[in-house]
Order: structure tokens, then sequence, then C-alpha cells
């Protein structure tokens, strides 16, 4: 086995165990023995990332191995939309396939020394989700896959006043993989069709983590009503994800990516049509595909059953079962401007707390086949009920 893909499997190993998973299910669900898991979890973590063994010299060190690193960051700072040191690292094996590939370390090192790192991104406070009892574990236990998208905002072409609609999507969790696609408006049906297509390629998700507005969570104002795009998830499976409104570094891998794409793509040309859009969307998908599929090999291949075979039946408006199906919330307790006692809003809903809860996060669940509501407070990775309420669904 690859050094990086047992490296990859090793920190997932680790995480699996961490939420709660025996050592014969991540066995399984990695597809390695007990007894390698067992070994794995007895250590703190895969190698130490330096570059070179323990008790051995330093490897990549002559000074074309050095200027071959410096060149291909250059080359994809100009001509690429992804230039970071994984990606420097592929393109150095794909270059020079007969040479050992240079670790993530030395390559970080070499770019360093040279003064190619880039603008440093900017100080974040840290801390702050810790503070506000973030419910980062039980998000987690939701499921393996996890995936978000969103609408970006709308953009315009030169001279024209007539608005470009751009739906963006990204795996992160266990593997990385971005993807973004034109569309004719910031509706559920097209977002739906995307998503069916993209699943047809790459696996399934436990997950999907979306923001609280209209095209995902539906337009009707009456509240505990599903959605058309909510409704789409349930029926495949999968566990939609609101996140929390007003905060959205709470859905950073998407955020993330949509910076991407407004920095890299949309303030550095010129579009005049649909047509110079699309093959810089196509070009960016092809970069983001590319370094998934050398990046994430085993996972990619291991989850392959799990793709979609789309049917009419796909896009269909009417929840099949309830039988164990869930919605997940993320929601931050605080009072309004319309309603001064503290309280979350889940599905147009308003649902109070008591005061000593103000100002933190919350993990709330909703069973569609009991039809009761659960709040959860997480704290030092352990939850513990807060409420739980009735939750009729409003057909």
């Amino acid at each position: 086995m690859k050094r990086q893909q047992a490296a990859q499997l090793f920190s997932e190993a680790h995480r699996l165990h961490r939420i709660g998973h025996s050592h014969r299910a991540v066995g399984a669900i990695l597809g390695v023995s007990r007894v390698t898991i067992i070994k794995w979890l007895a250590q703190p973590r895969y190698g130490d990332q330096r570059g070179w063994q323990p008790g051995r010299p330093r490897k990549h060190t002559d000074s074309q191995v050095v200027d071959r690193i410096c060149g291909i960051k250059k080359d994809l700072v100009d001509h690429n939309y992804f230039f970071g040191n994984a990606y420097v690292q592929m393109v150095y094996h794909k270059c020079y396939p007969q040479d050992p590939r240079p670790s993530l370390w030395y390559i970080d090192d070499v770019v360093r020394r040279a003064g190619l790192q880039g603008r440093k991104p900017k100080t974040k406070q840290r801390g702050g989700s810790v503070y506000q009892l973030y419910p980062k574990e039980s998000l987690e236990h939701l499921g393996l896959i996890h995936q978000a998208g969103d609408f970006i905002g709308k953009k315009y072409l030169e001279g024209s006043s007539s608005p470009v609609t751009v739906f963006s999507s990204c795996y992160y969790r266990p593997f990385k993989l971005y993807h973004i696609q034109r569309t004719d408006g910031e509706k559920a049906i097209l977002a739906m069709g995307i998503l069916a297509h993209q699943w047809a390629d790459y696996p399934i998700p436990d997950v999907f983590r979306f923001d609280n507005g209209g095209p995902f969570r539906g337009t009707g104002h009456l509240p505990r009503r599903l959605g058309t795009f909510v409704v789409f998830l349930l029926n495949l499976g999968i566990t939609p994800l609101f996140s929390s409104p007003s905060k959205p570094w709470t859905n950073g891998a998407m955020e993330g990516h949509n910076r991407v794409f407004t920095d890299k793509i949309w303030r550095k040309h010129r579009f005049q049509n649909h047509h110079q859009i699309d093959v810089e969307i196509d070009r960016f998908n092809g970069e983001s595909t590319e370094f998934c599929l050398y990046r994430y090999p085993t996972l990619i291949k291991r989850y392959r059953n799990r793709c979609l075979k789309v049917t009419p039946s796909t896009f269909s408006t009417h929840l099949r079962t309830r039988r164990n199906k869930k919605i997940a919330f993320v929601r931050f307790v605080q009072p309004t401007l319309d309603e001064r006692k503290d309280h979350i809003t889940i599905m147009n809903e308003a649902v109070y707390l008591p005061e000593r809860y103000s100002n933190q996060f919350v993990f709330a669940l909703w069973d569609l086949q009991h039809e009761d509501l659960t709040i959860l407070s997480e704290y030092d990775g352990r939850t513990h009920q807060v409420k739980r309420i009735p939750f009729k669904i409003n057909d």
C-alpha cells in the first residue's frame, strides 16, 4: 500500500473510532483488517510528516529537485486554478514518475524558502466555535460522506444586466472534490438535476449541507413544510443538514469554494458571453477532478457502488417513506428584533430555549418517523438533551 494512501486511511480510522465505531466496524468500512486497525489506533499519528524516515538522511535535497518544484509551482500559479502543495506534488509525480515523490512537508519547505507561498491568509480568530459550543462531533456522527451545495451570488456579463447564476457543490469529507455549473436560475429543480448527474459518477453522500435559502428550504411560509429539494434528498437516503443562518462560516467548505470561484474565475476574466464562462468552468472542474482522482483513488474506488442510477422517480416531490428519515439543523440561540426571548427557528417555527443557552450553538434533529424535534447541546464531544417537543409535518 502506498504511503500516502495508507496515511489517508490511518487518519480516517482514527476519526471513525473517535466517533464511536468499533475496531471491526472501522476495518469493514475502510477495507483493512481488524489487526491493522488496532495497530493504527495505538499510534498517535502516521509517520512524522518530516519528509524522511527517523534515523535516515533527508531525501530530495539536491538542487535539481528544488528547481523542479519551484518551476512547477510558478507554472501552476500562472496557468492553473489549483496550485497548493498537494497539487504541486501531483504534477511532479506526473512529470517525473520514476523519481521518488517529494513529501508535502518538503515541498512546503522549498516553496517557503523560495518565497513562492503566495499571499498569506488573514489571521483568523481561533477558538470561537469551541467557546460557542459548535456541535462538531454531532455533525460527524451523521454519516461518513459529507457534501455541501449553494448558489453563488448573481454575476453579470460585460455590458449586460442579465444575471448569471452558478450552482456550486463540494465533497468535504472524507475526500475533497469541487464542482461548479452555470444554471438558468436559483431553482431547486435545477440544483437537483446537477447533483443527480454528478452522483451518477461519484458516491451519493450520507449528508448534504446547505443554507436556509428559499430554493433549498422551500418557499412556503407555513411552518414544518418539506420543500422539493429536502424531499429529493430524503428519498435518496441523504440526511439534509441546514447550516446556521447569518453564520456562513458554519458552512465553511462551501463558502471557501464560492470565494475561489469569485477570486480565481470571475475577477480574473472579462466575460462577454455564456460560452466563455462555460469554458473556464469546465477547466476548473477538470483540474478539481484530476486532483481528486490522484489524491483519493482508494476512497473513490471503494464508494463506486454508491453511485446513483437516475430514473424518473429520482425527482419525485412525494416523500416515499418517513421511516428512519431525519433532518439536521445547526442553530445559534439568541433573541431577535421580532422576538426578545431566546429561541431558534426551525422550518419557519420559533422554538424557545432556556436563557442559559443564549449565544451558543445547538444541534437539532427532526425525526420525521416519530414527528418530534430533539435539541442537543454539545460540550467537549459530549451531548445532552436541551429539549424534545412534538414536531408534526405540515402536509
